[in-house]
């Protein structure tokens, strides 16, 4: 090495330099701050418009829940009354069978005979 000590020239030289550098770095870092700025402001748009389907979305499962429950519930009511009418069906054909073997031992007790049955 050189043991010639530095002058103000020099040092001032050096600075210069360094400061050229800092300057580039700084502008280059800026730039890099100005892009991830734009792509905070597309995910933060991203973010919202997904939030806004994802409402959306939420509201028609809740409506298609709501809708579910009440075809379960008019189909319950349903089966309800078909099972009512299945059993007032069976009580009417037994109560039937009962009057049709009642008649059958009138109509052999009093000689009238019964058609058709």
């Amino acid at each position: 090495m050189n043991d010639t000590p530095a002058t103000r020239k020099d040092i001032d030289d050096i600075l210069e330099v360094l400061k050229g550098f800092v300057q580039q770095t700084d502008e280059r870092f800026n730039t890099i701050d100005a892009r991830f700025d734009k792509i905070d402001e597309r995910f933060n748009l991203l973010t919202f418009q997904m939030n806004e389907r994802f409402d959306k979305i939420d509201s028609e499962i809740i409506d298609l829940k709501a809708s579910h429950d009440r075809l379960l519930v008019t189909l319950d009511t349903l089966i309800g009354r078909i099972d009512r009418y299945e059993t007032e069906q069976t009580a009417r054909d037994s109560q039937f069978e009962k009057l049709l073997a009642w008649a059958r031992k009138v109509s052999e007790k009093t000689g009238v005979p019964l058609e058709n049955l």
